[in-house]
């Protein structure tokens, strides 16, 4: 019963805050929201941008030691940049699995 009660105190005291969260993934969340026209606009004006300056709309705002700092951050997450044996083992076992799922679906297409 108090599980309940803490759940429903939660989800009225946090209702609105999973927009800020959702800015992260971007144009999906304006389709859903029945935005279409604006979400596609969006994401064509910055691939566009992207693909005639090679930097992205963020990258223009940022200055250059805004753009390194993320570089850098982003350098610190990637496991492959620590630990290059577990990311040659993690892509040769994605290898593995994919030859088994393709050989799967030819082996159901004959079927």
């Amino acid at each position: 019963m108090n599980r309940i009660f803490i759940l429903l105190f939660f989800g009225l005291i946090l209702t609105g805050c999973y927009s800020s969260s959702l800015t992260m993934v971007g144009p999906a969340t304006g389709v859903a929201s029945g935005k279409i026209g604006e979400s596609a606009l969006s994401t064509s004006l910055n691939y566009a941008v992207k693909k005639q300056t090679g930097k992205s709309a963020t990258e223009h705002i940022l200055s250059e030691s805004q753009n390194r700092k993320i570089i850098q951050t982003k350098a610190k997450i990637n496991p492959c940049q620590r630990n290059e044996s577990l990311c040659v083992m993690l892509k040769n076992r994605v290898n593995q699995m994919q030859k088994k799922l393709n050989a799967k679906n030819l082996q159901a297409k004959n079927d």
